[in-house]
């Protein structure tokens, strides 16, 4: 009997055992295709991370050739791996590339602008890709990756702009002072050798960059009409003082003079670019730290500004260029302009040029004893500007840009002004002159001015800011891109002369430009939007 008893529950035990071993092989094999699907699913992912990788490797690859080349757009599909657009349909045109020590690849397709269905060279080129509102260029580069599953594709489409001037609310080439404002430590008397030459001299004078010892310079000469020995040390150099707050992107080619704590930039969006780095001014204030709200990037590349803005003459056309001192009075009458007393509308392609005349020659600007309105300043090419303007406009002039009231953006009008002079801008400042560089202001009188700005020749300054009685505050809501750095008072922020600054960065300047506003003739390419379009184009 015990021995029975003991078969049949040695029976049921292996029953038992068998179903727990069936419970664990089920268990075992769940697990195993769980894991073997997330194992896949693990490699798809990996593949498309790989395929989006291959992509921004393309639009690495493509900004560097441009920074190698600055033409390299121009070129079109022409270069090795760069194709136009394909939209999908029949078999695939594009070239692929193959990222170096991987086994992915990417293809890049340079993308039509201004309703162009693709990249055209020759001589209107820059219309068929370059976007007429952004200044940009788009190129679209899809990566592809193996996986288990077959091939993962994904593409990114890049915007792709230079550094320009409208970058910046503040640009300069050089910060120190303009060579035709030497001028004022001679009373504008003849001197051998010349102190403009000699300030103008990139060698040895002062237009050259602080780092290449601009610091160093002197000038040891004589009054031609007395025989009398000059000498000064050193060069006239403008420091941002203590009050002195930038409110927008920055950027010089030359490096930085501190005084205290100066504001640069609003916050870390914009761009505090210097071509070396910034210094304590010394003397007076040997102490400097300054306040970098922005992105403080030292030793920048440099951006270069063409020599002159004649290109503009040949958009402008015969109606709307000029020749000699010309008077321009917007908003008047409503939704136009007067130009030399006769209304006009705004030109079609929105730009004005004025030349200097044949008729005379137009002498340098003497900024000691200047004077409006004379028969020697009637043959320079001066634009004479203020009111409200309704339509976007560009302002071209072969001498000077002289403002002489407000001119500001209509109120209910989304537009944009640019104002280029190969000479200086200048605001008007009524003085009686008395005697050598001293003289009164006949008024004291608030300014401001909405528009892009760029001398490229000179400065952007006042007119014997450093004569006469405080003036107020000059306000500028937009972009200030000059040659040199051009004062417009004396004193800081209680000013002895001349005004107080108030500059503002117009933050649509980012995206949009007045019409044909001049671009630099070196300035690095960078990526200015990037996104993923979905689904990717295979």
């Amino acid at each position: 009997m015990r021995l029975t008893r003991l078969r049949v529950e040695s029976g049921f035990t292996l029953v038992t055992v068998m179903g727990a071993m069936l419970v664990l092989a089920l268990v075992t094999a769940g697990a195993f295709a769980a894991v073997n699907g997330d194992a896949q699913e693990s490699g798809k992912d990996i593949a498309r991370k790989q395929a989006l990788a291959a992509a921004e490797a393309g639009v690495n690859d493509y900004v560097f050739h441009l920074n190698t080349d600055n033409n390299y757009w121009a070129s079109c599909s022409d270069p090795a791996g760069v194709s136009d657009p394909w939209n999908g349909s029949g078999a695939d045109p594009r070239e692929w590339q193959t990222v170096p020590g991987a086994t992915t690849s990417y293809a890049i397709e340079l993308l039509p602008a201004n309703g162009y269905t693709k990249c055209v060279k020759g001589a209107s080129v820059s219309n068929t890709v370059i976007d007429a509102g952004s200044r940009s260029i788009r190129i679209r580069v899809t990566g592809r990756s193996q996986s288990a599953h077959g091939t993962v594709y994904r593409s990114v489409i890049a915007s792709l702009k230079r550094e320009g001037f409208l970058d910046f609310l503040w640009f300069t080439d050089n910060e120190s002072t303009d060579p035709q404002l030497y001028l004022i430590n001679t009373d504008a008397r003849p001197t051998n050798p010349d102190v403009t030459t000699w300030a103008a001299n990139q060698t040895t004078g002062c237009a050259r960059y602080y780092r290449n010892s601009r610091n160093s310079a002197s000038y040891s000469g004589r009054y031609t009409d007395t025989g009398t020995s000059l000498r000064f040390n050193g060069c006239n150099e403008i420091q941002f003082a203590p009050q002195d707050v930038v409110k927008g992107p920055l950027h010089t080619n030359d490096e930085l003079l501190v005084c205290g704590s100066p504001q640069f930039g609003r916050g870390p969006q914009d761009q505090i670019e210097s071509g070396a780095t910034w210094r304590a001014s010394g003397g007076s204030c040997p102490t400097a730290n300054p306040n970098f709200q922005g992105t403080w990037r030292p030793n920048w590349a440099t951006i270069g500004l063409p020599a002159t803005n004649a290109s503009l003459k040949t958009i402008a056309g015969a109606t709307y260029t000029f020749s000699g001192r010309t008077t321009i009075q917007l908003g008047t009458p409503a939704g136009k302009m007067t130009v030399n007393g006769v209304a006009m509308d705004y030109p079609s392609d929105g730009v004005i040029y004025v030349q200097n005349s044949s008729a005379g020659t137009c002498p340098a600007y003497n900024p000691v004893g200047v004077q409006y309105n004379t028969t020697a300043t009637q043959y320079c090419g001066d634009a004479v500007i203020s009111g409200t303007y309704s339509s976007s406009l560009t302002i071209a002039t072969e001498n000077d840009v002289i403002v002489t009231g407000d001119v500001l953006q209509s109120a209910t009008n989304d537009v944009l002004l640019g104002l280029i002079a190969n000479g200086f801008i200048r605001v008007q400042h009524n003085v009686t002159w008395n005697t050598g560089a001293d003289c009164n202001s006949t008024g004291t009188l608030n300014r401001e001015i909405d528009a892009a700005m760029l001398t490229l020749q000179h400065s952007f300054m006042v007119d014997a800011y450093y004569c006469g009685n405080p003036l107020g505050t000059l306000t500028v809501k937009g972009v200030i891109g000059q040659k040199y750095r051009g004062p417009v008072g004396v004193g800081g922020a209680t000013p002895t002369s001349g005004y107080i600054k108030n500059y503002q960065y117009d933050d649509r300047m980012q995206f949009r430009a007045p019409p044909h506003f001049l671009d630099p003739v070196q300035s690095a390419w960078r990526v200015w939007r990037y996104t993923e379009q979905q689904p990717a184009v295979h």
